[in-house]
């Protein structure tokens, strides 16, 4: 099961934070912080995934974005993982037509509903991508009724 899911920027600004669990300290701007930054930090030649506070972390940057996994330690694959991502970036990039940062900060509600369609409650849910998408396309095709 997946604890949580960053998505930051090389700033180490949050630009997408999305938990599954309570269990995190209760200071989660500094801990999504030293996260990033340890994220960011880390050279090209590295592993994309390592141990941090109790944690498995996969991540993979994206252009100016980061997107980080968190699970509990030896509960899921890493490259698995890293699938997950790829199919997250994927789906986004057809949606918003090759997505940028601006579009997590000013279509955030859109990005939880993409998220919310891959991974319901922390668990996988759907691995295809026109299901994904098929509730914003419905969403989107929905007439605009004015209450008078």
């Amino acid at each position: 099961m997946i604890s949580f899911v960053l998505i930051v920027n090389k700033t180490c600004q949050t630009r997408f934070a999305k938990y599954y669990t309570s269990k995190l300290s209760e200071d989660l701007p500094s801990f999504e912080h030293a996260l990033g930054k340890k994220c960011v930090g880390r050279p090209q030649h590295h592993c994309l995934f390592f141990h941090y506070e109790g944690f498995d972390i996969v991540y993979r940057p994206y252009a100016s974005l980061y997107v980080i996994v968190g699970s509990p330690a030896d509960q899921e694959n890493e490259f698995g993982v890293l699938e997950w991502i790829q199919l997250f970036v994927e789906s986004m990039d057809i949606y918003f037509d090759k997505v940028t940062e601006l579009d997590f900060v000013y279509q955030l509600e859109k990005v939880h509903m993409i998220m919310e369609e891959i991974l319901p409650k922390g668990i996988l849910g759907e691995s295809n991508q026109e299901r994904i998408l098929e509730p914003l396309s419905q969403l989107q095709e929905t007439p605009f009724e004015s209450r008078s």
